[in-house]
């Protein structure tokens, strides 16, 4: 994607390293708002993007869309990681879209490959993708529900653009496929 954004835009790659993802999306947000910038990419180091993904979905902030992704499988199971929240509860389940369904209103989805105006955090409570525990489902939410209830709670509208297909890595086990006295 940088390769391919030389000469048509500019744009600045910020990493950080931290133990707790959810304080990492929080203080990386902080640093953002610190610096002029008119998009936000977040990307996944495990999922794949065609190289034109930033000017794709800069095309829908720019028509005035503040939260943009792409369509991305969940790496379990292969689904759409796409979700709809389930009316009073804090709990969501998966939505069904499809690639070439164009663009979709969600209420939730993986956090790779979705981009969105730096305003978004002025508009929400800090913190923003602080996980906190949950006394009715007796667990944790995930960073990415915990970011998007707090979207919902501040009336800002997610996005999917399922013309915009990302891939997802799997790391599986190879187990030694040798028996005893192979080796020659």
């Amino acid at each position: 994607m940088q390769d391919y954004s030389h000469g048509k835009y500019r744009m600045v790659i910020m990493t950080r390293s931290m133990a707790y993802s959810d304080k990492l999306k929080d203080k990386m947000a902080q640093d953002i708002l610190k610096i002029p910038c008119d998009y936000v990419l977040w990307l996944d180091a495990d999922q794949t993007y065609p190289k034109d993904t930033p000017e794709r979905l800069m095309r829908h902030i720019d028509s005035g869309k503040m939260i943009v992704g792409g369509l991305v499988p969940h790496r379990g199971n292969g689904l759409p990681n796409i979700y709809d929240s389930i009316p009073g509860s804090p709990l969501y389940q998966h939505k069904k879209v499809y690639p070439g369904d164009g663009l979709v209103k969600v209420d939730a989805m993986g956090f790779g490959g979705v981009m969105m105006k730096p305003e978004v955090f002025q508009k929400m409570e800090y913190p923003w993708f602080r996980m906190k525990w949950n006394e009715e489902i007796n667990d944790m939410l995930g960073m990415d529900f915990t970011f998007y209830g707090n979207c919902t709670k501040a009336g800002i509208d997610v996005w999917c653009d399922t013309d915009l297909v990302f891939g997802h890595l799997a790391v599986k086990t190879v187990p030694l496929a040798i028996e005893k006295g192979v080796f020659s």
